[in-house]
């Protein structure tokens, strides 16, 4: 990616990571069939929040927010033209799923109890001081009031209403007609980051990440061809979430985990906000590497607003220009502070195409030659680490992917996965991949290869998924390559791609073997890695 090392220290800082791993057999599980469910009212801290429930047997309404799960072929993918780009396999690293509902978490809060209002003998002050505590604002659903034609959600944090969202945002039927309309074999889902609620109390906290996974463990377990999750952890509480990644290990279909940008600390820590180089999350980072669990960072968008909303409150700019600036913050800290010195075998990947980061190199470089004492002191340089690296590719410009894969280094472009931040619209939707698929100006600097590396080649290897899904893109790629007729400056095979399972998944390929002439191998010869679960059991 970046930078000159400042020694030659730097040399043996320069960790880079092997992706041998033993095989997991995947797990196999009858689900039974989720419930309907009906929107509730609860009466809870003297205000009225709507949630969606499980209806029970006796209730006569159903809303169309059931979640109404298709047969069991749907882990099948439609037939395309193989000749077609579109015909490449596709995994979609970046989308977000929630629940059709939520526990009552402000029902485990527990309130201290107010002290008694202060009086002053001071005539220019208030006689008396209000310390009621207030309850914390936790997320609720209530259907939108077009839900019974749309199945559309109104989102809330606490009282105050955050955004609308569809029925694919919750219901694993809806998206499954979008990836089939979009051409996407794979989603990777992780949960929506306003409900991360880093700055909730820890024991309701450690409730809702358990929820959220259990249930993302869910939708992976009925639909595995399909989808693969990444957990959520309540990162407030650094035992609590290296408590709950172990716990990923068992989950169905769990094969990683997604974190904030930066951890708001609540009342419980001082109203703080800690950055993930903190080193009390060190244990956090200790664990991740230990159990082999690939990180997706994503920044929180939503708290730019209430901290300073004068700032960030108009021109949606806390999602256009926060947003990516919390990114570049995140990964300069990560990079700056020897993290990924300390824990070589880490593996993360960052949202929206690392932010601002890229377009800041040039910058922080010169600050490191300059000032040195400042800059990335722990880390012996800012080049140590950069392989642990990766970005997912939604920049929405082919220039400015030209652009981050120079800046990547050498490999560059094998560290960036397809990426769409489905469903929301600031992403690339309805379809995931397009720019790489439809965009004749990479053909300049991306051969066919390459792009199909990025629509799932990369995200096998960042998430260690295995002996079926390397089949899978293979099969594709060898369909494509013989059926597609280049252009005459196009370019389907790149040489650097000969063998790279053998060297990057552990599984056995003569080297020097074409990689688009390569036949499916046999069930017994295989050595990889089923998405079963995070890390090796």
């Amino acid at each position: 990616m970046l930078y000159r090392s400042c020694c030659c220290c730097c040399e043996s800082s320069h960790h880079s990571f092997s992706y041998s791993a033993t095989p997991i057999a995947r797990k196999t599980a009858s689900l039974p069939q989720q419930p309907i469910y009906l929107p509730i009212t609860t009466q809870a801290s003297h205000s009225r929040h709507t949630i969606m429930a499980p209806a029970t047997a006796h209730d006569e309404l159903q809303l169309c927010c059931s979640p109404t799960l298709p047969p069991s072929d749907n882990n099948s993918y439609p037939t395309r033209n193989p000749s077609s780009p579109t015909s490449l396999f596709r995994i979609d690293m970046h989308t977000h799923i929630m629940p059709p509902s939520l526990p009552d978490l402000a029902s485990l809060t527990q309130q201290p109890p107010s002290p008694p209002p202060t009086t002053t003998n001071n005539p220019t002050q208030p006689t008396t001081k209000d310390t009621t505590a207030k309850p914390y604002p936790w997320p609720a659903f209530r259907p939108s009031p077009d839900h019974a034609t749309t199945g559309a959600v109104d989102m809330y944090v606490g009282s105050t209403f955050f955004r609308r969202v569809s029925a694919s945002c919750y219901d694993p039927a809806a998206r499954l007609r979008d990836m089939d309309a979009a051409g996407v074999d794979v989603q990777v889902l992780s949960t929506v980051p306003v409900l991360f609620c880093y700055d909730a109390p820890v024991a309701p906290a450690r409730v809702l990440a358990r929820v959220l996974n259990d249930h993302v463990s869910g939708v992976c377990a009925r639909f595995p061809g399909r989808f693969v999750g990444l957990g959520t952890v309540a990162l407030q509480d650094c035992d609590a979430a290296v408590e709950e990644v172990r716990r990923l290990r068992g989950l169905e279909g769990m094969v990683g985990v997604q974190v904030g940008t930066s951890v708001e600390v609540g009342d419980e820590g001082g109203g703080k906000v800690g950055m993930l180089d903190d080193e009390r999350l060190e244990p956090f980072w200790a664990a991740c590497e230990e159990l082999d669990v690939p990180v997706f960072v994503h920044p929180l968008g939503y708290a730019l607003g209430k901290e300073n909303k004068d700032r960030w409150g108009r021109y949606w700019s806390s999602w256009l220009v926060g947003m990516p600036c919390e990114t570049a913050l995140a990964m300069h800290g990560i990079m700056a502070s020897g993290l990924l010195v300390r824990h070589p075998g880490l593996r993360l990947c960052f949202a929206h195409g690392g932010g601002a980061f890229p377009a800041l190199l040039g910058r922080i470089q010169h600050g490191f030659d300059c000032r040195p004492d400042l800059v990335a002191t722990n880390a012996c340089g800012l080049e140590a680490g950069q392989g642990q690296i990766w970005i997912d590719s939604l920049l929405h410009d082919p220039d400015l992917m030209e652009y981050v894969i120079r800046k990547l280094g050498p490999g560059g472009a094998d560290r960036i996965v397809l990426g769409s931040d489905y469903p929301f619209p600031l992403g690339e939707v309805p379809v995931a991949g397009k720019m790489l698929t439809e965009d004749e100006k990479l053909g300049r600097f991306m051969s066919w290869q390459k792009r199909a590396g990025v629509l799932a080649r990369n995200a096998i290897r960042f998430l260690k998924l295995g002996r079926e899904f390397e089949d899978r893109f293979e099969e594709r790629l060898r369909q494509f390559a013989a059926a597609h007729v280049p252009s005459p400056d196009e370019q389907i095979k790149d040489a650097s791609w000969d063998g790279w399972r053998h060297r990057d998944s552990a599984i056995d390929l003569d080297e020097g073997e074409d990689l688009a002439s390569r036949k499916p191998r046999t069930e017994s010869s295989s050595t990889g890695r089923s998405p079963g679960s995070v890390g090796s059991q």
